[in-house]
């Protein structure tokens, strides 16, 4: 009986690595193959992280015109970018994410909006303004899950492109919603925001780099109306580029309106940062860096929040409270 167990045990054992040899070589075969399409330049034929794979020469999802950028899709080894496209030929990166860490924020520009956490540093509630801001959309996801975000977006073709390409669709935790003018946040109960994101240096409103805040948005009733969606600590913040005239307006426009504002620019992009706080309030540094000390360790973003520290408090403006 014994002898019969052990030849039944030792039979087993070599039967279970000759399949485990043959799922090892099937296992090389496929990584062969995959590698050597990649070589080839089938990019087709590869899919990173479950992320629907683009062909080689992109996908255009809209024509330039005169007046508007045209959006296109690229691949690049793991990295896929969302570009913006003039009459001319002319490309610039809207948004890019890493398809093995989607997560991850590489654009510098959508980096600046992290400032807000050192004055929110905990919310709740959070609206973005523009989809082509992926990445950040990706980090917020990510690194505030109990968040609850919405995303407002007026082209049609990029809110089908995001869900198809990037995954980005409406869930529990976050609602994309099409909206040309803002009349979405300006239907909704006062205090509903921690957060408002608002990038109107690339094409965040109207489609035309630098061209900052539409017209419309520039009134001060309408900016007193997003004020007015802001909780109590809210802050907006907004980035802005282009042309210098239009940018001081802008500036100047919050201001009007927004009792407690700090300004920075990142002269090697020439981007201006703007956060704007409901309320007046008292802007102690050493909390800031301890706020900062403490998101360093909690995001593992790989800039150390500190560095928005001086940014903050050299360009901090005081009006009476309104």
């Amino acid at each position: 009986m014994t002898t019969a167990i052990t030849t039944a045990i030792t039979t087993g054992i070599t039967t279970v690595m000759r399949c485990a040899r043959r799922v090892m070589v099937i296992k090389c075969l496929i990584l062969v193959v995959s590698v050597y399409t990649l070589n080839a330049g089938a990019k087709s034929l590869m899919c990173i992280n479950g992320f629907l794979p683009l062909p080689e020469e992109g996908v255009v999802l809209s024509k330039a015109t005169d007046k508007y950028h045209g959006l296109k899709l690229v691949d690049e080894d793991v990295f896929r970018s969302l570009l913006f496209h003039d009459i001319a030929g002319q490309e610039f990166i809207a948004s890019r994410i890493n398809m093995a860490q989607p997560e991850e924020l590489l654009q510098k520009d959508e980096r600046e909006f992290l400032a807000s956490f050192l004055l929110v540093p905990t919310p709740v509630r959070s609206l973005v303004v523009g989809l082509h801001n992926i990445g950040l959309i990706n980090f917020l996801r990510s690194a505030t899950p109990a968040q609850i975000l919405d995303v407002i977006e007026y082209d049609p073709e990029l809110i089908k492109a995001a869900d198809t390409y990037f995954g980005l669709r409406s869930n529990d935790q976050l609602t994309i919603r099409q909206d040309s003018r803002l009349d979405y946040l300006l239907g909704r109960p006062r205090n509903s925001y921690d957060v408002i994101y608002l990038d109107a240096g690339a094409d965040g409103l109207s489609r035309h780099r630098g061209s900052g805040l539409p017209d419309y948005a520039r009134e001060k009733s309408f900016i007193a109306e997003v004020r007015e969606r802001l909780t109590e600590p809210g802050v907006l913040i907004v980035t802005l580029g282009g042309d210098r005239k239009k940018v001081e307006s802008d500036i100047d426009s919050v201001l009007a309106v927004f009792p407690h504002v700090f300004v920075w620019e990142r002269t090697e992009s020439g981007m201006v940062v703007l956060a704007a706080l409901k309320h007046r309030q008292l802007v102690n540094p050493l909390i800031l860096r301890e706020r900062a000390r403490k998101l360093d360790q909690k995001m593992g973003t790989g800039l150390s929040f500190s560095t928005f520290i001086d940014l903050l408090l050299g360009g901090e403006y005081r009006v009476l409270e309104i």
